[in-house]
């Protein structure tokens, strides 16, 4: 089962040690094995095409403008999206433009790192 956790504290950032504005414990894993962590920080995602338009809506006050929602999901989700390609997992569309089968978690992506 999927929840949410907020903290007043957050981890620091794994790559650089700085702070980081979220982060994110996806049901997947890695090619190890282990928990994809997604990690939002100011100072290594912001020449990333979906974190970067994600960190600059927060800078906008996207995140405090109720009439901004809409597109704070599909920047969230972009987000999401790019960084679970960095760990081998895309989202994907059948021909036919089904889904294909969801995995446990009800995603319907596709590994890189599948055996």
């Amino acid at each position: 089962m999927d929840h949410i956790e907020l903290s007043d504290q957050l981890p620091s950032c794994s790559r650089c040690g700085g702070d980081v504005l979220s982060t994110v414990v996806k049901p997947q894993t890695d090619a190890a094995g282990r928990p994809i962590h997604l990690q939002l920080c100011p100072a290594c995602d912001a020449d990333k095409p979906a974190a970067g338009a994600l960190l600059a809506w927060l800078a906008d006050g996207g995140g405090h403008d109720p009439s901004r929602t809409q597109e704070g999901t599909m920047l969230l989700m972009e987000w999401t999206k790019e960084g679970m390609a960095e760990h081998g997992w895309h989202w994907t569309e059948s021909p036919t433009g089904t889904p294909p089968p969801a995995d446990a978690d009800g995603l319907c992506a596709v590994s890189d790192n599948a055996s």
